[in-house]
């Protein structure tokens, strides 16, 4: 293994991320923390969640914080903070952008939601109540705070999924199948988003479906943006986001979403004086994600110590599954990305006109094939990652 390997050890030697002293779980926690966030979106959000900010605080922030670089996704966090204290004064730079970029998301928004109730009506008319998710549902809740929403989730039964699409065509809507729980709705002629109709919440867990049942007892009917609807309660919100922070950490997608869940999560507790954690702990149980759901808590921590309950914080979930959790998340990450972008890259054909590629093809395609055949045994996961850190390798900086 050490010769198979040496590449990938020198990588992961060099990158500090595994260590002898810590977890892999908190390896990857920090790797993730240092990804994401700036210095300057870390002081951000310290701010945001601060109990009693000052002026000098916000002051030492915008010293370092230039809305034109950070871009609309992250700087619109500083303009819910502008939005939530008046008291504290912007700069004559600073105020008149930020209030401009609220605009410019809530003109936004307004138009996700146009093709939602437009496309929410019609499905009202054929018998179709849809339960809104996500950023959808924070919006309804939410009204005044505009959001970064692409498109906007709904539920509804297996049996009308692909009645949704269908009925959604003659309204100027094309749609593509998703994998196996959702179909996407677009404009005619565009790629942008309008609707993602999901039949299941996917959680990469096989046990997806239980959930529903639950969800369905726990809603409440709303009239959200002229449409019959359905808002899960605030606990299965909550849990959704969570499990939602999770995936998206291991996968590597919607990062300037993940911030945004620490808003939600602390408002969907806030707004609720009898919140109950049980709820959250039975979904989780149930759809057999504890591990991500202690993940996620973990990295919100990280992030913050004002968005969770101590009760929560200091719960230690499944500390077995969460194990095996990080080790494959480990290994996905830092040890088989490359290599299959690599790889996908490697075509048969080309070393005919390119003979010097034999090499490569030699010595990235067997060490592939070995990492697929591992990563669905927790078990030579562990074993595989245990034996990098007990060899004579330098794993810190």
């Amino acid at each position: 293994m050490q010769v198979l390997w040496k590449k990938e050890i020198e990588e992961i030697k060099d990158s500090g991320y595994l260590r002898n002293d810590i977890s892999i779980t908190d390896a990857l926690i920090e790797n993730f923390f240092n990804e994401i966030l700036y210095p300057t979106d870390k002081a951000l959000l310290q701010l945001a969640f601060s109990k009693n900010p000052t002026q000098e605080d916000l002051d030492n922030l915008l010293k370092d914080f230039d809305i034109e670089v950070k871009g609309g996704s992250k700087s619109l966090m500083l303009s819910y903070f502008m939005k939530r204290h008046p008291e504290l004064k912007f700069t004559a730079y600073e105020g008149p952008r930020l209030k401009g970029l609220l605009n410019f998301f809530r003109f936004k928004n307004l138009k996700t939601i146009a093709h939602f109730t437009k496309i929410g009506r019609e499905l009202n008319k054929n018998g179709i109540t849809p339960m809104i998710l996500k950023g959808g549902a924070m919006k309804f809740l939410r009204p005044d705070l505009p959001r970064v929403m692409s498109d906007i989730d709904i539920l509804v039964p297996e049996k009308d999924l692909l009645k949704c699409a269908k009925l959604a065509e003659p309204l100027g809507y094309w749609w593509e199948k998703v994998d196996i729980h959702a179909i996407d709705l677009h404009p005619n002629g565009s790629e942008e988003g309008a609707l993602d109709v999901h039949k299941f919440i996917y959680m990469e867990t096989g046990f997806e479906k239980v959930l529903l049942k639950g969800l369905y007892k726990r809603v409440r009917n709303v009239n959200a943006f002229g449409v019959n609807a359905l808002i899960p309660s605030n606990e299965d919100l909550l849990f959704i986001s969570l499990v939602n922070l999770a995936r998206n950490l291991r996968n590597k997608t919607s990062q300037a979403g993940l911030l945004y869940t620490l808003f939600d999560c602390k408002f969907l507790m806030e707004s609720k004086p009898d919140f109950d954690w049980e709820i959250v702990r039975e979904n989780a149980k149930k759809t057999k994600t504890e591990v991500q759901m202690n993940f996620a808590i973990k990295f919100i921590e990280k992030i913050s110590a004002e968005v969770l309950p101590n009760e929560i914080k200091n719960d230690k979930l499944f500390e077995k599954e969460t194990k095996e959790y990080s080790n494959m998340v480990m290994y996905n990450r830092f040890y088989l990305e490359d290599l299959r972008t690599k790889c996908r890259a490697m075509k048969i054909g080309d070393l005919i006109n390119n003979p010097r590629e034999i090499i490569d093809y030699v010595s990235f395609k067997p060490k592939y094939f070995m990492l697929k055949l591992i990563r669905k045994h927790p078990k030579l996961i562990e074993i595989f990652i245990n034996d990098l850190k007990t060899r004579q390798y330098n794993f810190t900086k």
